[in-house]
């Protein structure tokens, strides 16, 4: 989705500042159109039984993670301080770990945007500015500032910032964030932040290529000066293998960066259902709230490409797109498109889902399964969406 904030809100802390940079040894770019695969789905709904609890629904389980072997839901109620185990299996809150925000265990300010599972017993927090890992009991057992990190390697210059993005290895030992100006005038990443939270050692890496996202921004001025807000396209990290796939929501295009080889490859994809890219019909600068909200408008009607979702049982990866199809009285009607990727990365063919199909902020998959997060109620329900696919 595109993303909007006000500089001074709280909420900033876990929005992503959305343009990405990568300059490497070797860049290719090649384009995709879709095979004729032909995708059938079925939708059904399950409730989560909460006991006599309530499960934390504030933040639409945006902060939260799941288990490795999909069984587990963390869910992060950032008010208590307590992390809610939902048993995905059994759709049942089993368990709540209290968590304090001062003392030996800690979790400083509380704001947690993210839970990370690396499979070890232990869980990773993430409120973007501090990392720590703790055990399934609440029991601090490390972590550290991204301002003040002592990880050995390079510095970055005091001009110079982690950005509000990352992405943690499926072993938990590596972290990779984007890096770039303090300056909130200068969105523009300069490139990658790599963490071994294994060695203590940190490598900070130049790229450049994501730069043309910075046309997909607008800003809102006070009186002529002081920025206030802003609409950018968001930005979709994720590390798999030994390469960080990129994706953003403004283009209808995957990116691949090797590690090892220092490489990036880049593949383009065709849709019927969908523009290539999103069409920039506002201006970069607005001077008025009248004028802003004019351009949140325009917004709306932008196509919007979402995060590959891996899914184990039947081996393709998924993804999620949206595009303006018509006015309801006030209300902008959207065209929902699944699509599925091979390993490769190559499109195997879509399907455009029933139009009452409501993309939610909490995506993830299991068991072949496609769960979204409903709120029926301030009750979390799950829609999920049971996705097959055959070949023409």
């Amino acid at each position: 989705m595109f993303f909007y904030f006000r500089w001074y809100e709280t909420i900033f802390l876990i929005i992503s500042l959305c343009s990405f940079l990568i300059s490497c040894s070797e860049k290719k770019d090649s384009n995709k159109t879709a095979t004729q695969g032909l995708i059938k789905y079925e939708l059904d709904t399950v409730m989560v039984d909460a006991g006599d609890e309530f499960i934390y629904v504030n933040w639409l389980l945006t902060s939260s993670g799941e288990s490795q072997d999909d069984k587990f839901l963390y869910n992060f109620n950032r008010d208590a301080l307590t992390l809610q185990v939902i048993d995905l299996d059994q759709l049942k809150l089993t368990k709540t770990i209290q968590h304090q925000k001062e003392g030996p265990d800690g979790l400083g300010f509380g704001m947690i945007s993210k839970i990370y599972d690396p499979g070890d017993g232990t869980l990773i927090y993430s409120d973007n500015y501090l990392i720590t890992r703790f055990d399934k009991e609440g029991n601090k057992l490390d972590g550290f500032r991204y301002a003040d990190q002592s990880f050995v390697g390079e510095k970055l210059p005091d001009d110079k910032r982690i950005l509000l993005n990352e992405t943690i290895s499926k072993d938990g030992n590596t972290l990779i964030a984007l890096y770039g100006s303090k300056s909130v005038l200068d969105n523009t990443p300069d490139g990658l932040a790599i963490f071994d939270l294994e060695n203590k050692t940190v490598e900070y890496k130049p790229l450049d290529i994501f730069k043309k996202l910075e046309k997909y921004q607008t800003v809102f001025y006070y009186n002529g000066e002081q920025p206030i807000s802003a609409f950018g396209a968001s930005i979709f990290l994720t590390y798999q293998n030994d390469s960080l796939i990129y994706t953003n929501t403004a283009e209808n295009k995957a990116h691949f960066y090797n590690l090892k080889t220092d490489s990036l490859t880049s593949l383009s994809y065709v849709s019927r259902y969908t523009k290539p890219e999103a069409e920039v019909n506002y201006p970069k600068r607005t001077e008025t709230e009248e004028e802003f909200k004019e351009v949140r408008k325009l917004t709306d009607k932008i196509v919007q490409y979402y995060q590959f979702l891996y899914d184990d049982k039947n081996q393709v990866y998924w993804r999620f797109s949206k595009d303006f199809d018509h006015m309801q009285g006030d209300q902008a009607i959207y065209k929902t498109v699944l699509t599925a990727f091979n390993p490769r990365f190559e499109q195997l063919g879509k399907v455009l889902l029933q139009d009452d199909f409501v993309l939610p902020y909490k995506i993830f998959v299991k068991n072949g399964m496609i769960y979204s997060f409903l709120n029926m109620e301030d009750e979390v329900a799950f829609v999920r969406l049971k996705p097959t696919i055959s070949h023409e």
